[in-house]
């Protein structure tokens, strides 16, 4: 489909602001501005102490079991080393509900959906602000380094933590990316640097430096490039006949660097800002086709945003949290073929988008919280194609949250008000859209002595169509109305500790049901034009299992267990005489899951690994020749640290397929067989 070979351009931000627009932006702002002087009204003068929020890192596979009243787990530092995760995607394979869509090789592109839902219903949150992309709705998730990350976090709706912003609201489920912490002793200098190299060509160096003052203030830079020839081997089976080939026109340079600031302001407040830019020049391989290697696409790939978020303690149950971003975003697609006029085709798209938020936590009582948050975006699109309309989209969110905690008692409600407001320059606009959004969730503790929690939760939230959706050309609609869904949780999650040797228990349990109205999905007219219609409704029911165990085998011995497992059934029923009622919807494999098993010793750590996959289906119909196979795949992570001469130094080896399992996560985009990486690492 021609939809994959999208992307954007263009350091420019202009708009045609209609009078209704300025409008509406006024209204939320007068609202915003009302919220947050009836809370602060409601304060007495006299009190002055700061209450702390405390951030919590969990370096296990497990949700927070004292207090999360939806699905949260989290991956820490010492937990992914524990599971010898390389990149991103091979440690959000160790997620419970994760559906990952990879297209193969070193950097090539990655999206996360979350039970069943499409790939835009996870919303991306990197260092407490939400990645967006009006175009596809997806984030491209290999454009973060693992190397850098302190935690990954996937929250399943809404949990307790509620001084968020609207829009992190505004998903059906969270994924968050929180880089590591800088060091935070005065006037210390730290250095890591970091060489990996590996099969089919990978060079991959980082590098983070930065310094701490007495003041507070703390100054990080993180650079790293990547180059791969992604070459790799694949076997190519036509019917009863076999060929080996290797992948062609796959060779990617990319590099991206950030500069993160963190500043104290007083004893009550704290600023924090990113910048952040990411180039990537690669070949597109495309899909295989039989004997028919030849492929001249290429893709460009360049991203750059400015982020800041203040944080203040005005008073003792008062605080506010307020965030400002800039993203743009460049994609250039070039394909030399004999097919188009004057044998090349050119598609440059250019993406924008500006982004304010503010939050405000009350805590009026011990035991309860408050919070309001205001957040506006402004985002547009443009590209060099003659049809290109220009589309641009206004967003306002507003949300109140309220929280009641006792020591074994959790629970929260909100409500999202949702206003898009969409404008072109050319043609038909798509559709405004406006919406309440709420959901709700308890957490209880039966037994005080025991860590043992029983947790229900509910989620109503819709998405609107994305730009591609609408507007793009012989494949969107205007028309379409957004994916409406509502989600059901019930779940559990027990941590103990049984005995001196075992050292930990941690095991969660979760079963959902998920209604999706108004599915947007593509229909072909025939092979060449596609357009985009609303299915009626989906369902999808599941259960998602987690088990964590710590083994202390003898001093410096230590054993540690994680295993994830998910049931998907996810039906389209919107037409009994369709095909496709009641088939498993595309790519949704009815069983997946993955477990690791680490030993940690004084020589060398040892890792075991495995993730698995059943069959799955290219088409919601379902049909045999688009049988997809299921998978098991396994490696082997050997890591040893040391001090040497007053530096930490670190080494490791993994293995990755190691049975050289051929597979498919997408079809006709066979992936890596048995490959290798080594890396060194060295720590000031």
């Amino acid at each position: 489909m021609i939809l994959s070979r999208m992307r954007i351009h263009t350091p420019t931000l202009s708009a045609t602001i209609s009078y209704a627009s300025v409008r509406a932006v006024a209204l939320a702002g007068s609202l915003a501005c009302c919220g947050l002087a009836m809370a602060a009204e409601a304060l007495p003068d006299s009190l002055s102490d700061i209450r702390a929020l405390p951030e919590v890192t969990i370096e296990a596979v497990t949700q927070k079991a004292d207090r999360s009243t939806a699905p949260r787990f989290s991956l820490g530092s010492s937990t992914l080393k524990a599971m010898g995760a390389t990149d991103i995607s091979s440690a959000l394979k160790r997620l419970p509900g994760i559906n990952l869509k990879d297209y193969g090789g070193a950097g090539g592109m990655k999206t996360v959906a979350v039970r069943s839902f499409g790939a835009a219903h996870t919303g991306v949150v990197y260092d407490g602000v939400t990645l967006s992309n009006n175009r596809s709705g997806e984030v491209d998730l290999s454009r973060y380094s693992l190397d850098n990350m302190g935690s990954l976090s996937l929250v399943i709706g809404d949990n307790d933590d509620i001084f968020i912003p609207a829009r992190a609201l505004a998903s059906a489920s969270s994924l968050i990316l929180s880089s590591a912490p800088m060091v935070s002793e005065a006037d210390s200098l730290w250095l890591t640097a970091q060489m990996r190299v590996g099969s089919f060509g990978l060079l991959n160096p980082f590098v983070k430096i930065g310094t701490s003052r007495a003041d507070g203030l703390a100054i990080g830079f993180i650079g790293e490039f990547t180059h791969a020839l992604n070459d790799y081997p694949f076997t190519l089976r036509n019917g009863i006949y076999s060929s080996r080939e290797r992948r062609r026109n796959s060779l990617m340079n990319s590099g991206h660097g950030e500069i993160n600031m963190t500043l104290p302001v007083g004893r009550k407040s704290s600023l924090s800002a990113k910048i952040y830019y990411y180039d990537n020049g690669r070949q597109l391989p495309g899909p295989v086709i039989y004997y028919n290697p030849q492929c001249n696409e290429r893709l460009r790939e360049r991203n750059a945003f400015a982020q800041a978020l203040w944080r203040s303690t005005l008073s003792s149950n008062l605080s506010l949290k307020l965030t400002s971003k800039f993203n743009w975003e460049a994609s250039l697609y070039d394909d030399v073929n004999g097919h188009y006029p004057g044998g090349r085709l050119d598609q440059d798209y250019f993406q924008r988008e500006a982004y304010a938020s503010g939050v405000l936590l009350w805590m009026p009582a011990d035991r309860l919280a408050l919070n309001y948050a205001a957040d506006f975006a402004y985002g547009n699109l443009s590209s060099n194609l003659p049809q290109e309309v220009g589309p641009s989209r206004y967003t306002i969110l507003q949300s109140l949250t309220g929280r009641y905690r006792t020591g074994r008692l959790t629970a929260t409600a909100s409500l999202l008000g949702s206003i898009y407001i969409n404008k072109v320059h050319n043609g038909d606009e798509a559709r405004d859209n406006y919406k309440l959004s709420p959901s709700a969730s308890i957490s209880f503790q039966p037994l005080a002595s025991r860590e043992w929690r029983l947790r229900a939760s509910f989620k109503s939230i819709f998405r609107v169509p994305t730009f591609n959706e609408s507007y793009f050309f012989h494949y969107g609609s205007t028309d379409l109305r957004p994916e409406t869904t509502r989600q059901f949780n019930v779940g559990t999650t027990l941590d103990i500790s049984p005995s001196v040797w075992f050292t930990r228990l941690t095991m969660t349990a979760d079963a959902y049901l998920n209604n999706i109205d108004d599915m947007i999905v593509g229909v072909p007219y025939n092979m060449f034009v596609w357009t985009m219609v609303n299915l009626d409704k989906v369902r999808a029911t599941g259960i998602d299992l987690t088990l964590a165990a710590d083994m202390a085998l003898a001093k410096d011995h230590k054993l540690e267990w994680n295993v994830n497992y998910s049931y998907q059934r996810s039906k389209p029923l919107t037409d009994r005489t369709s095909a496709e009622y009641g088939k498993q919807v595309a790519y949704i494999p009815l069983n997946s899951g993955g477990g690791s098993v680490a030993y940690s010793n004084p020589w060398v750590d040892v890792v075991v690994k495995a993730v698995g996959v059943s069959s799955r289906y290219a088409t919601n119909s379902n049909l045999p020749d688009t049988r997809i196979d299921g998978y098991v795949e396994a490696g082997v992570s050997l890591r040893r640290s040391l001090m040497l001469f007053s530096h930490r130094w670190e080494a490791s080896f993994d293995i990755d397929n190691i049975f050289n399992k051929q597979y498919q996560v997408i079809a006709r985009y066979p992936m890596p067989g048995r490959s290798w990486r080594l890396t060194l690492k060295y720590q000031l």
